[in-house]
């Protein structure tokens, strides 16, 4: 990771008497790899932390409406209520994440107009639904943080319909 890339294999429609060109390297530098460290180490960190805020958020779902009265819609409303404000908080999470990355160099976001945490919030929750508009992306070593939080917002969400198949034909005791 932190060395210059290989030089290009030859070309196998290039003719015998022409010779082979060289891509050109790009040396990384310590720096470089320090970004990518610490991006990988938001990376951890907020897969963790947004996955226990989820557990504890389906595990409250779960004894909530096991313990009180509710029809079944309102099981139904009250796991989606609680499930959607976890979901929105871990998104929020990770939109730390990208403006703390972004104030230390990790990368940033190629728009101009990306001046506000709530644009950097606005990424984040379309970034975590999978959605992907393409209006805001992050560059740099955050491109990497965009990548894992796509992937474990569809974790968690994939969670959170099954928490809620669960609360909803659950019998009731």
């Amino acid at each position: 990771l932190c060395r210059g890339s290989p030089p290009g294999l030859p070309n196998p429609r290039r003719f015998g008497n022409e010779t082979p060109r060289r891509r050109a390297t790009q040396e990384y530098c310590v720096v470089g790899c320090e970004r990518l460290a610490w991006a990988i180490l938001f990376a951890i960190v907020l897969f963790g932390l947004s996955g226990l805020v989820h557990v504890r958020a389906m595990s409250f779902v779960m004894t909530a409406t096991k313990r009180t009265p509710f029809t079944q819609s309102s099981r139904l409303l009250f796991a989606l209520y609680t499930l959607a404000t976890a979901h929105i908080g871990e998104a929020g999470l990770y939109a730390l994440g990208f403006s703390f990355g972004e104030f230390l160099g990790i990368g940033g976001f190629a728009q101009d107009n990306v001046d506000s945490f709530m644009d950097v919030f606005y990424f984040s929750v379309v970034n975590y639904s999978s959605l992907g508009l393409g209006d805001i992306y992050p560059t740099g070593h955050l491109r990497f943080l965009a990548g894992i939080e796509a992937l474990n917002g569809f974790l968690l969400i994939s969670c959170s319909a099954s928490t809620i198949f669960l609360v909803v034909t659950r019998k009731m005791d």
